[in-house]
């Protein structure tokens, strides 16, 4: 997936494409909020195939009928996703260790609504305070990603058999998707590989990470392989033509010529 350098979406914007995305999406097939929808547009910008954005938008969707979305709607909605799309593919290629703000190379997750009196915390309280234990943080992002990767299954399939650390990193996001036990069997896991929250928090701390290392195997794979040059007999070994003649007296004279 390759878009234009764009301005950032602003706050208005971002809870305008949220709203869209729920008004508009499928609820069972769609990427119905912005955590699925970051996740989604990350695996695009970090996998193995390149993608034009807009083949993907029925993906974004959904395969279902939604009466409230009309083409007004679907336009303005698909103009702020492909802006959002190009913010992430920035973000992602920020190396994270040379970041002077790591906060900003985050992907979009939500967490629980604010109760009364969350703005009277003290500075530098337990960013997990308030938090429910049960909290499916960064679960979405992860969800999304995990589409993303689908729409190009085989793809990513063989990218993952090719490189171990593409299968780790899909490992992980894998377990973070996971918020149901009843979920734990297809992903061929046990009930003690579900996350915590402070196991999640942690995990999620490290996806900008993730994602960069992503995206530098992606480069490193598209690089062109080096010409192999062709065996060429020494000057006095037989020419290979069949001539029975020494190459420096059959073949090479003629390529000098």
């Amino acid at each position: 997936m390759t878009t234009q350098p764009t301005t950032a979406l602003s706050d208005s914007e971002l809870d305008r494409l949220d709203v869209l995305l729920d008004r508009c999406t499928d609820p069972e097939t769609g990427l119905g909020n912005l955590e699925m929808l970051d996740g989604f547009l990350s695996a695009l910008a970090v996998g193995p195939v390149d993608v034009e954005l807009p083949t993907v938008f029925p993906a974004i969707w959904g395969s279902g009928e939604v009466p409230r979305r009309d083409e007004r709607q679907t336009r303005e909605a698909e103009a702020l996703i492909t802006r959002l799309a190009a913010e992430v593919e920035q973000r992602i290629r920020h190396d994270p260790s040379e970041a002077t703000d790591r906060e900003a190379l985050m992907p979009l997750l939500g967490l629980p609504p604010e109760s009364e009196g969350d703005d009277d915390k003290a500075d530098g309280a337990d960013a997990l305070d308030g938090i429910p234990e049960d909290f499916p943080f960064a679960a979405a992002w992860a969800a999304g990603f995990l589409r993303g990767a689908a729409q190009f299954e085989e793809d990513w399939a063989k990218w993952m058999e090719d490189h171990e650390a593409i299968d780790n990193d899909l490992g992980v996001i894998t377990r973070l998707a996971i918020v149901d036990p009843a979920q734990l069997a297809d992903a061929e896991m046990t009930a003690e590989e579900m996350l915590t929250l402070d196991e999640r928090f942690d995990l999620t701390y490290d996806l900008p990470d993730m994602l960069y290392d992503m995206y530098l195997q992606r480069l490193h794979d598209r690089r062109p392989a080096p010409a192999k040059r062709a065996d060429v007999p020494g000057r006095n070994d037989p020419c290979s033509c069949g001539s029975g003649k020494k190459y420096k007296k059959c073949c090479a004279d003629q390529a000098s010529e």
